[in-house]
């Protein structure tokens, strides 16, 4: 479960993307009333819903309803930012009302109207440079977690659900309307939620209720309930919402049917007989929701099509792991904070849905002459049930069926013939959490479970099944402000001989590594089973002082990547943290904060294998300027992963410095510099990244981004291969010299709240060339130059590598809930055997390439009962 965090104060895995994170707004002060169970402090602030008597609101904005008038009102809104505790600037008045079933909120938004700042956007897009009206409702009154629905000026809507610790998840999805209008007094905002899309019990005395209300132009953030920065929570600070206890349960149950067609347009051999320039698809599918009992949903997706999702970066990988990519596709987004379940460190998480749909991993034979191999596993359907309990539960269960995939290809002697690369698999997820004291203390479980059909023995390599699970808690005492949790998880795998030997031999575990006597190398296992083990204590309120200490232990044969990421096992850890957050004004600053982490880990058998320390602070001037920076540093240690299998390389110290600077958000053009500077002990190697994100507001309906990028990158020891020798390996590397641009643009245009283009594009190169090539001669010496002695092997490692991605996307949500897509895509993408870098000469060969381009069409219909 979530957990609050310092920012960038996460031990010795510091890196450029924690100068973003120093960027966060300060918090705020207001006054609270403890509730005397050792859990969060509520707030002294009620508002009564009013019957609408069969007379429903009009939805236009005005809020001239009699309704309305005889509602009670919400107001004496209490600043968060920038002035912590004072009295909002402007006056904001709420009403709310339920009839027709639905929720009917009125707010009244007192502003010079020609001050307002409007900004049109598509739906979603959250910081927008923009006023916004929010609506917070804790519907289920568990202090964990809310609904918020968001308005405009313009009349552009977010939705999102809130966790405890005030993290927002915009992958929710709700089918909702709103209305607002200009006028002398400001602006005023209607909003009509149906009860279908809330979880709540019915006759229950109270729901949690909170409001929100921005002012872009003042950095402005005001709540009708206060929230505290001194205090923990979020949610369980809001204020309470009454009336409600007559409100029925309505039935829920929505389906969202989709038709998509596409054409194809790539590359390729016109010898090839799979190859075809312009390849025809069509598709279609359909998503459903049921409200199985009132706090019970059951969501599910048959033939999903994710051809509108954003493409991932593109990167040059030279390590032993796979990069961790974050979930784009709306499926798995929404509601994916119930199944989270950090390990944290070097052990991963438990569930990491890019494991479904993935690319298929077997392959054609070595000598096959063509090949059609599928890109994607097809998901055949997906079911979720997710909800929470008036009696303090929460439940989630994902399952999901992919499909069995064979490869087409034509045989050395040119005959035809397929091979499996898929079988058909099952990914099963299960979580349970359980809260006591109103949301102080929980205890919960978790389960995933990975089955494979494995007819034959043509994909040996792939485990049969694979198991995790285990289980989690926290407690809150001290008032609140302190916080224990923990966890305990176990994995199972079993399979053919085959694949338990791939497991054994994985990169982050290397069982039959040299020098390590606490792990044994069974050729003969068919199953193999693993723990990790975390125990840590916080101070997560009280005031301006956070602190955090910890300790992590994954034993060896843990092992959770066929249906989680997982890096690396075989390790012992400890780590700690203390933060100062002065969120009071001050003569200099606005805001201010400093933190302090360290941590260090070791294998199981006692090699120590980093050591760190690391300082990072962040101010935000009167000026709203904000800038940051991080100083860290690592002492030498031993990598058990860098020779592959091989023995444990002694690796060096490092010192890095990362600074970033961040213009005034309120301005049409916003700017934002980082640089990020490293360098290794002993002449071993260096980085330099440095790198702009520019934001600029042209118009009121038009948003562009552009992230230029340059890093510098010199190693001395990059890891090449290795190849036996009289009985050993030889294990051989050399000094990579490596130059990486890319040149990131987002732009978007509404032409309504309801009809926008977005285009995102990246320009990625990156051209690495190897020198002073070595074999390791002694991997335990020292100094770096000892480590390793001059060989010439038989390799041309030199690249360049050069891809261009891009994406238009026209969306229409021509009714609440019923979208029309038009999707373009382009990828490009050129290498070659040359280690020199050139921008201008680079730009115009990989623009010169002849790339793939798909054109999707979309239509989808949302029924809802």
């Amino acid at each position: 479960m979530r957990r609050a965090r310092a920012a960038c104060t996460s031990l010795a895995r510091v890196h450029a993307g924690c100068t973003a994170a120093l960027l966060a707004l300060p918090l705020v002060a207001a006054a609270q009333v403890p509730d005397g169970t050792g859990g969060a402090p509520r707030v002294s602030r009620a508002l009564a819903a009013a019957p609408a008597g069969g007379t429903a609101p009009v939805m236009d904005g005005r809020l001239d309803d009699v309704v309305w008038q005889a509602a009670p009102v919400a107001t004496g809104f209490v600043q968060r930012e920038p002035d912590p505790g004072a009295a909002a600037t402007l006056r904001t008045e709420v009403r709310v009302v339920h009839g027709d079933g639905a929720l009917y909120v009125a707010a009244r938004l007192y502003d010079h109207p020609d001050s307002v700042a409007a900004q049109l956007t598509r739906r979603d897009a959250s910081g927008s440079y923009s006023d916004w009206m929010h609506v917070l409702l804790d519907s289920d009154d568990d202090n964990r977690s809310a609904f918020a629905f968001a308005v405009n000026p313009r009349g552009v809507q977010r939705d999102y659900v809130l966790a405890e610790n005030g993290a927002e998840d915009g992958g929710w999805d709700a089918v909702w309307t709103a209305r607002t209008r200009l006028d002398s007094l400001g602006w005023t905002a209607e909003l009509r939620i149906p009860l279908s899309q809330l979880r709540y019990s019915a006759g229950a005395p109270s729901w949690g209720v909170n409001f929100r209300r921005d002012v872009a132009r003042r950095a402005e953030a005001s709540y009708w309930a206060p929230i505290t920065p001194g205090a923990p929570g979020f949610v369980s600070r809001f204020g309470a919402l009454t009336g409600l206890d007559g409100v029925a349960v309505p039935r829920r149950l929505e389906v969202q049917p989709y038709a998509s067609s596409q054409v194809v347009r790539a590359p390729g051999d016109a010898t090839d007989p799979f190859y075809s320039r312009n390849e025809l698809r069509a598709s279609g599918g359909f998503d459903f929701r049921y409200g199985l009992t009132p706090s019970l949903t059951l969501a599910g997706t048959v033939n999903p099509d994710f051809g509108q999702v954003e493409a991932d970066p593109s990167e040059v990988n030279l390590t032993a792991f796979e990069t961790l990519l974050p979930e784009r596709r709306p499926f798995f987004v929404e509601g994916s904070d119930i199944f989270d379940f950090g390990l944290g460190g070097g052990a991963g998480q438990l569930f990491y849905s890019r494991r479904i749909g993935a690319p298929p991993h077997g392959g054609v034979p070595g000598d096959a002459a063509f090949a059609d191999v599928p890109a994607r596993t097809a998901i055949l359907g997906a079911v979720k049930l997710s909800g929470k309990t008036a009696g303090g539960w929460s439940l989630g269960v994902l399952d999901v069926l992919t499909g069995a995939e064979q490869a087409r290809y034509v045989t050395a002697d040119g005959g035809r013939a397929t091979a499996p690369v898929e079988p058909l698999t099952n990914f099963f997820v299960a979580r349970v959490i359980r809260d006591f004291r109103e949301g102080g203390s929980a205890l919960g479980a978790m389960f995933t479970g990975v089955h494979r059909r494995m007819d034959d023995a043509s994909l040996p390599f792939l485990r049969g099944s694979a198991y995790s699970g285990g289980f989690d808690g926290r407690h809150r005492f001290g008032g609140g402000n302190y916080e224990v949790s923990g966890y305990a998880v176990g994995s199972l795998v079993q399979g053919s001989v085959e694949s338990i030997r791939a497991a054994q031999l994985r990169p982050g575990r290397y069982f039959q590594r040299p020098g390590a006597a606490h792990l044994r190398y069974d050729p003969d296992r068919t199953s193999l089973h693993g723990t990790v083990l975390n125990l840590e204590v916080e101070r997560i309120g009280g005031g301006h002082w956070r602190w955090e200490l910890g300790g992590r232990i994954v034993s060896p044969g843990f092992e959770a990547n066929d249906a989680g990421y997982q890096p690396e096992a075989d390790r012992v850890s400890h780590f700690g943290s203390v933060e100062y957050h002065q969120y009071e004004a001050g003569r200099s600053f606005r805001s201010w904060r400093v933190a302090v982490a360290e941590g260090a880990g070791w294998t199981t058998g006692g090699e120590r294998l980093e050591t760190a320390v690391s300082v990072a602070a962040n101010a935000q001037l009167h000026s709203y300027w904000t800038i940051g920076g991080v100083v860290e540093r690592s002492l030498a240690g031993l990598s058990t992963s860098e020779l592959r299998g091989g023995p444990a390389l002694a690796t060096p110290g490092q010192s890095l410095a990362q600074l970033s600077v961040q213009s005034d958000p309120r301005r049409p053009l916003v700017g934002t510099g980082y640089a990020v500077l490293a360098r290794q002990d002993q002449g071993a190697g260096g980085q330099a990244t440095l790198g702009v994100l520019l934001a600029v507001r042209p118009s009121p309906r038009i948003d562009l981004s552009l992230q230029p990028q340059l890093t510098r990158l010199a190693n001395g020891a990059q890891y090449l291969g290795q190849e036996p020798a009289d009985g050993a390996s030889r294990y051989y590397f050399a000094r990579l010299d490596q130059t990486t641009s890319s040149l990131t643009a987002r732009l978007s245009y509404t032409f309504t709240s309801t009809l926008s283009l977005q285009l995102y594009g990246e320009s990625f190169i990156s051209a690495g060339t190897f020198s002073r090539f070595a074999e390791v001669d002694d991997p335990s010496a020292r100094t770096f130059g000892r480590r390793f002695r001059p060989a010439s092997p038989d390799v041309e490692p030199d690249f360049n590598f050069k891809q261009f991605r891009s994406n238009a996307v026209l969306r229409w949500e021509y009714r609440p809930g019923s979208t029309v897509f038009v999707a373009w895509n382009a990828d490009l993408r050129d290498q070659a055997a040359d280690g020199s870098y050139s921008l201008l000469r680079d730009t115009g060969r990989l623009f010169r390439s002849d790339g793939t381009n798909v054109l999707l069409v979309k239509f989808s219909y949302w029924f809802g009962l």
